[in-house]
This record gives C-alpha cells, sequence and structure tokens, in this order.
C-alpha cells in the first residue's frame, strides 16, 4: 500500500474520490484494467482492489503496482469461498475514505477521461450508470498493458470492427449527439457494476450490496434499492464507455441465477430500500 494524501479530486475540489475494482483470479484482465488507471487525467484518487478471493499471483500484481504509483492502493481480499462479490463490495464500501465511490469491473478497461467524466456528472439527486463496448475473444487476448498505456482504445482503428455496441465508440467523439443519446436512453438505468458511481453516503444507506446473490441480478437489486431511496440513475454510456475484456465465466450457475431473479423480483416489488443483509446499519 503507498502512502498518500486523502483522495480529492481536481476541479471538483470538494468530492474525495475512491476508485473501487473488482476482481477474481483474472490477472490478465486487472493488468489491463490498471493500465488504464494509470493514464487517467485525475489521479488524485484512491484505489481498493476489492478480491473474492483470488491468489498469490493477483497479490504480487498488486503490491508491484502500488509500489510504483502515486495514488494510494489497498488490496482488500477476503478468502475464496464461491462467488462473494457482494461481501467484498461492501468490505471495500467501508473501508473507501472517497465521499463518492466510482466502480469497475476487473475486466473493464477505462478510457483516459473515464474517472474525470464521472466526477464532472456527480449529482447529489443521482447515481451514474456506464456502459460499455464489448471486444471480441480475439482482440481481449492479443490485447497488451502497452497498448492500453498508449491510448491505443481512444482512438479510432481497425479495431472497432472487432467490438460489439460500437456505435457507442463513434458518439463519444460527437459532443452534442453523444449528451442527447444519454438523455434518451429507453429507459432509467439501472447500476452496472463495470462502469458506475454513486455517493457513499447513499451506497451505505442502503445497506450496500445485498450479499444473498451470487452471480447474477446483484447489481440491478442494488440499483434498484437506491432508486427506492429516491436516488436515480442517470446515464453516460455514450459519454463514458469502458471496454470490456471477454473471459470465460465458470462461476455462471443456471440454478442460482433462477434463484437470483426470484430474489430480485421479490425486494423490486416490495420497494426495498435497506437490506439487512448487507453492511451494518449506520
Amino acid at each position: 500500500m503507498t502512502a498518500g494524501p486523502s483522495p480529492r479530486a481536481p476541479g471538483r475540489p470538494s468530492i474525495r474520490l475512491s476508485v473501487v475494482v473488482t476482481t477474481y483470479n483474472n490477472p490478465r484482465g486487472l493488468e489491463l484494467v490498471l493500465a488504464g488507471l494509470l493514464r487517467q487525467s485525475v489521479q488524485d484518487f484512491e484505489l481498493l482492489i476489492a478480491d473474492d478471493g483470488s491468489g498469490p499471483e493477483t497479490s504480487r500484481m498488486v503490491a508491484e503496482f502500488a509500489g510504483r504509483v502515486t495514488f494510494p492502493v489497498r488490496h482488500v481480499w477476503h478468502p475464496d469461498q464461491g462467488f462473494r462479490k457482494c461481501a467484498i463490495c461492501n468490505k471495500a464500501l467501508l473501508e473507501a475514505a472517497g465521499e463518492y465511490l466510482v466502480f469497475f469491473d476487473g475486466d473493464c478497461i477505462p478510457g483516459r477521461d473515464c474517472l474525470e467524466i464521472h466526477l464532472r456528472a456527480a449529482r447529489r439527486d443521482s447515481y451514474l450508470a456506464g456502459g460499455a463496448v464489448y471486444l471480441s475473444r480475439r482482440l481481449s487476448e492479443r490485447l497488451t498493458p502497452a497498448e492500453v498505456s498508449s491510448g491505443r482504445l481512444d482512438r479510432p482503428g481497425f479495431w472497432w470492427a472487432r467490438v460489439n455496441k460500437r456505435r457507442r465508440l463513434l458518439v463519444r467523439h460527437l459532443p452534442v449527439i453523444r449528451d442527447l443519446m444519454n438523455r434518451r436512453v429507453p429507459r432509467e438505468p439501472s447500476w452496472r457494476g463495470g462502469n458506475s458511481s454513486a455517493w457513499a453516503d447513499h451506497m451505505r444507506a442502503v445497506g450496500g450490496f445485498d450479499e444473498r446473490f451470487g452471480y447474477g441480478f446483484e447489481d440491478a437489486d442494488f440499483g434498484h434499492r437506491l432508486q427506492a431511496l429516491g436516488v436515480h440513475g442517470r446515464s453516460i454510456r455514450y459519454s463514458n464507455p469502458v471496454m470490456h475484456v471477454e473471459h470465460s465465466r465458470p462461476y455462471a450457475d443456471p440454478l442460482q441465477l433462477a434463484r437470483n431473479r426470484k430474489l430480485y423480483d421479490e425486494n423490486r416489488a416490495s420497494r426495498l430500500i435497506w437490506t439487512p443483509h448487507g453492511i451494518p446499519a449506520p
């Protein structure tokens, strides 16, 4: 862990910023995400790696990265006992020093201005839901940290032919159109753990993430509880997409998905705000 001052965002001096990156045994994907964070236009933040039980290779990578950056880095880890993303996110939420939190999954590479866009768009009445552009398996396997560091993914190129949702790549370079499209999404965006942000006190006011959820619907449930609190989602998917690195998901379980869907529907129907299955009450 590196030492440093309380994280504050340039241009928004009243906002202390924490960045949370979730990961599980995907050091290559995490290395690409860290390369994206290292070139952010905003560098005054703390980074928490919310690790759902990865092995020593991830620990070594985080320690090495922490030793060469100027912002504080914390490796928030718990033992591997199955998919417990909600639990490790709650642990990171409790440890975060920032008053505003940006969440990324460890397979989602932020563009250079990603944190700055989150901060400039932050409002007290809402959370921000960013989108993703999905890289093909081939491009995901060949992409290197050096290419991320060079800014390749921020520039148009032939690699656009190897992505899904490529319209977002084009629109993000067209300011008037991207702002219009952000406002005209067909429905209120829910939380997307790969690229979303909110005020820490709002996140804690709903009890954080519901730890009954395994893989599937856990982020959507969190977003709908924020909405029930009166904190509504705003889209930045066209101005601020991250690049999603394709990989296998051995933890995806159809039976667990069905249970999660039932729980999600029950929570939403009751307009649940506070979950007793998350962080302790303040």
